[in-house]
C-alpha cells in the first residue's frame, strides 16, 4: 500500500513537471488538447494536472484562448535562485576592481519578492566622506539607481507590479508620476545605466547598471553611490561606462551572450520587457524630455 501510494505520488509530480517544462519551452501558449496529444494522456488527466499548476500559480490561463503559459512565479523562483546563489560570488572580483579604480562605494543589489531593493554586498569608498550603505538594507526600487537599472530590464508584468501603488516622494527630485518614470526607464535602456539624482536621499547620488541572465532579464544591479556634493557631470560620464562594462562582465559569467545594455548595437528589449507608457502621468514626449535631463545628471 505504502509503495503503491509513493509510486502514484511520484508519477503525478513527474507528469506535472513535464507539463511545466513543455509550456516553458513552447513558443506560444498551449491548450489541453495539444498537451493531451503530446503526452498521450486523457484530457481529464491533463486538465487536473494543469489545474493544480494554475492553483499553485506556476501557470496562468488566458481566458480568451483557454490556453496556458508560465506565470511570473516561475520567473521569480529562477531569478531568486540565480541572484542569491551565483551573483554575489561572481560579482565580488568585479566589484573589487571597480572599487579600486574609482575609490567610490560599490554595491550589489537584487529586487526582493516584496518589490524592494536589498543590498547583498558592498565595498566602502576609501574617501573620508562617503555614503553609509548597509548590507541587508531595503530601499524602494523606483527612486534608487539600482532599482531603476533593474526595472528597465524586467518584464512589463513585473514592472507594473512594482509600480502598482502610489509613488511616494522622498525628496524634491523623486519621480512620482508613473508615465514620467516609464519614460525615464526608456532612457536607462538606451544608456545602459541609471542615475539617481538624490531621489531617495538628497545627500546621496548614485549610478547603476543591470546584471542580466542569459535571456536578457535583469537579476541584479551593480551600483556606485557618491555624496551629492562630489557628484558632477564629468564624474557621471566617467562612472556610467565603467559600471556598464563591469556589469557586462558579471552578466557574461551568468551566461549572458548578447549585450542588453547596448541597445544601439543589439536592439531594444523585446516588447514583453518594454515599459508601457500608457500608464498615465506626463505625456510621453514631455516625460521623456525630463527623464533625459534626469539621467544626464547634474547641470
Amino acid at each position: 500500500m505504502a509503495g503503491r501510494e509513493r509510486k502514484t505520488t511520484v508519477q503525478s509530480l513527474q507528469r506535472g513537471l513535464e507539463i511545466l517544462v513543455a509550456v516553458a519551452q513552447a513558443d506560444r501558449p498551449l491548450g489541453i488538447t495539444e498537451l493531451s496529444r503530446r503526452f498521450g494522456l486523457a484530457k481529464g488527466s491533463i486538465s487536473r494536472l494543469v489545474a493544480t499548476l494554475v492553483q499553485q500559480s506556476f501557470l496562468t490561463r488566458d481566458p480568451e484562448t483557454a490556453k496556458y503559459r508560465l506565470s511570473m512565479k516561475v520567473w521569480e523562483l529562477g531569478n531568486g535562485a540565480v541572484s542569491r546563489l551565483d551573483v554575489r560570488d561572481l560579482a565580488r572580483p568585479v566589484m573589487d576592481a571597480l572599487n579600486a579604480a574609482t575609490q567610490e562605494t560599490v554595491h550589489l543589489t537584487v529586487l526582493t519578492e516584496g518589490d524592494e531593493m536589498v543590498f547583498l554586498d558592498k565595498l566602502d569608498s576609501t574617501r573620508a566622506v562617503r555614503p553609509n550603505v548597509e548590507v541587508g538594507a531595503l530601499l524602494p526600487a523606483y527612486c534608487v539607481a539600482n532599482g531603476k537599472a533593474m526595472l528597465a530590464f524586467l518584464p512589463k508584468a513585473r514592472v507594473d507590479r512594482v509600480l502598482r501603488g502610489k509613488l511616494r516622494p522622498f525628496t524634491d527630485t523623486t519621480i512620482t508620476r508613473k508615465g514620467e518614470l516609464l519614460a525615464h526607464l526608456d532612457i536607462v535602456r538606451r544608456l545602459g545605466y541609471a542615475v539617481n539624482r538624490g531621489e531617495y536621499r538628497a545627500d546621496v547620488w548614485g549610478l547603476a547598471a543591470p546584471i542580466c541572465d542569459r535571456t536578457g532579464i535583469a537579476v541584479a544591479a551593480l551600483g556606485i553611490s557618491v555624496p551629492s556634493n562630489r557628484m558632477t557631470q564629468v564624474l557621471i560620464k566617467d562612472l556610467g561606462p565603467r559600471l556598464v562594462k563591469s556589469a557586462r562582465q558579471i552578466s557574461s559569467a551568468l551566461g549572458q551572450c548578447s549585450d542588453p545594455a547596448s541597445p544601439r548595437e543589439s536592439g531594444r528589449p523585446p516588447d514583453a520587457m518594454r515599459a508601457d507608457r500608457r500608464g498615465g502621468g506626463a505625456p510621453p514626449r514631455a516625460a521623456e524630455s525630463r527623464a533625459e535631463r534626469s539621467n544626464r545628471g547634474a547641470a
